[in-house]
């Protein structure tokens, strides 16, 4: 795997398309069940936060510019809490593509192919990642600025031809269930925003360091435009009292989509360019693991960590797991994982490395000017 720098677009549709594919894969859906028919507050309540929180770390990456969260560690703790927060963040992104994988593909079997074995719809995706990632991540990047357009077109659609079903009563009661679940318990839906984390790492692959701001705020508010309208529409035909086996909620809303009386069963369409998001989300997360990988270990060459690591993920894929408990792993552990990692010890991390770079900035600057 090579490290090519990324530019200024397609390091913004990396990002983006990470997020996105939280909202594709039920997160709308997690949102209103939790918060009731206040979702659309907290979504924008969490989205506010969430760029107040891109913009304090783009602040504190600009004293280490070129830099990504692992050199930052090793400045203020050197390699064990290099190695630490390492490993950790690698665990995490391990775990993520794993559930994101079974989870997808469990639906996926029981929409469209019944018939056919799981196993079959994993080697799909896993495959496809692991060919994928024998390249850099200039020419997944560039893949990826191609499809962007597509999956933000179709869910503009969706949300625009979802409308027609609207019912303006089914916002009420405002506050949902309650002030507390709504601004306080609510917090923790700042994970919808996961795909800040993959920010931590990002500095040192794009071209212009200067441009980190830029692509953190620009990629977030793409995310939570999307995140904020898809709720809204979600919330506003099907209320949030609903109940339903599909694992999409955005699927919800295309089965009784129809553009004239040749053009029906459009879902499939729809179902076509999640997976493609999907496949490019996870060759994203992968070539952030390896790239990880090799950080921690130095290696010059990934091929075979690449093999290794996608081996790793089928073998844990194929352990008989019951898909309950794969989401309810995904609802707890790893939102509690991203929110202590991204929106915790990572910032504290920022904070207190910036503090000893001025405080020897500060300490230089008095030696200097007792020996002059």
């Amino acid at each position: 795997m090579n490290i090519e720098k990324i530019g200024l677009f397609e390091a913004i549709a990396l990002i983006s398309i990470v997020m996105i594919n939280k909202i594709i894969l039920n997160t709308p859906k997690e949102i209103i069940s939790s918060i009731g028919s206040s979702a659309w507050i907290n979504v924008f309540y969490i989205s506010i936060i969430a760029i107040i929180f891109v913009c304090i770390l783009a602040k504190l990456f600009k004293n280490f510019q070129g830099h990504d969260i692992l050199y930052v560690s090793e400045y203020l703790g050197g390699n064990t809490l290099k190695n630490i927060i390492g490993i950790l963040h690698f665990l995490l992104l391990l775990l993520v593509p794993v559930f994101v994988i079974k989870n997808f593909s469990e639906t996926l079997r029981l929409i469209y192919f019944r018939s056919s074995p799981t196993l079959y719809i994993l080697l799909f995706f896993i495959i496809c990642s692991m060919i994928a990632n024998r390249f850099s991540l200039k020419v997944l990047s560039k893949v990826n600025l191609i499809l962007m357009p597509i999956i933000l077109l179709s869910i503009i659609i969706i949300l625009i031809s979802s409308i027609k079903d609207f019912v303006p009563e089914r916002i009420f009661p405002i506050l949902g269930y309650g002030v507390n679940k709504t601004f306080f318990s609510g917090l923790s839906n700042l994970f919808s925003f996961s795909g800040i984390g993959y920010l931590l790492f990002l500095n040192p692959l794009i071209d212009k360091t200067k441009n980190f701001k830029k692509i953190s705020i620009i990629s977030i508010t793409i995310s939570a435009f999307c995140l904020f309208f898809s709720v809204i529409c979600i919330l506003l035909s099907l209320s949030y009292t609903f109940q339903s086996g599909e694992n999409f909620s955005l699927y919800l809303l295309t089965r009784n989509l129809s553009y004239g009386r040749f053009v029906q069963r459009v879902d499939a369409i729809f179902i076509f360019i999640w997976i493609l998001s999907t496949i490019s989300y996870i060759c994203i997360a992968m070539n952030f693991l390896l790239y990880i990988f090799k950080r921690l270990t130095n290696i010059t060459d990934t091929t075979h960590i690449n093999f290794t690591l996608h081996l790793i993920i089928l073998s844990i894929l194929l352990l008989p797991i019951n898909q309950s408990i794969v989401t309810k792993v995904l609802g707890t552990v790893v939102r509690d994982s991203v929110l202590c990692l991204t929106f915790g010890s990572s910032i504290i991390i920022l904070i207190l490395a910036n503090i000893k770079k001025k405080t020897i900035k500060k300490m230089r600057k008095e030696v200097s000017t007792y020996e002059n």
